[in-house]
């Protein structure tokens, strides 16, 4: 967790970002000109093949929210683990893994919707990608928090079934494997590294 004698500037400044981002969308009403625009959709890049446009937008939904609850659920697991996280990988790795893990967490999501689900159509924004390789990174150097939070999103899984709420489960679980392989192995090869010297 974040604390005032031990600071994690990375996940601090991801905070503020993602802040900054959701509070001029509403401040300027025009919340959903930025999802339209900025969220990414599954069919663009998978069945229409406008690659350019997807990746600029894949990056840019990391940083939109839909509402109050979805942002604060996802800042308060950034906090929760990621100054953990930054301060046991470092920052540069920290904010790799952030990206990448929001990345493939987007596209893991983007082919069940486009392929499997039919649901290509449907714009995925959210930090829950990223924020869930945060959490796997937490999960890989030990911490078993990280592992709490997937057994979470499998029952959020359920309730979303049940009161018909989008939940980009794939997305979640997508981002939560890279950060735990992708840390695994930067240990590993840390570790190699070491032992040449």
């Amino acid at each position: 967790m974040l604390r005032l004698g031990n600071p994690a500037p990375i996940t601090l400044g991801l905070v503020i970002v993602n802040i900054i981002v959701f509070a001029y969308g509403i401040l300027s009403n025009s919340q959903n000109y930025i999802i339209s625009h900025y969220g990414f959709m599954p069919d663009q890049l998978f069945r229409y093949h406008q690659t350019a446009d997807s990746v600029l937008k894949i990056f840019t939904s990391m940083f939109i929210h839909a509402g109050i609850a979805h942002i604060a659920f996802n800042l308060f697991a950034l906090v929760y683990m990621g100054g953990f996280a930054e301060r046991a990988l470092g920052k540069g790795r920290y904010i790799l893994v952030y990206i990448i893990a929001g990345i493939c967490g987007a596209l893991f999501h983007g082919v069940i919707a486009s392929y499997l689900l039919a649901e290509g159509q449907a714009v995925l924004i959210g930090a829950s990608g990223a924020i869930s390789g945060i959490l796997g990174i937490s999960a890989a150097m030990g911490d078993i928090r990280g592992y709490y939070w997937l057994a979470i999103q499998v029952l959020y899984v359920f309730i979303g079934s049940v009161t018909s709420i989008s939940i980009a489960f794939a997305a979640h679980v997508g981002g939560f494997v890279v950060g735990l392989v992708f840390t695994k192995f930067l240990i590993d090869l840390e570790r190699q590294k070491r032992m040449r010297y």
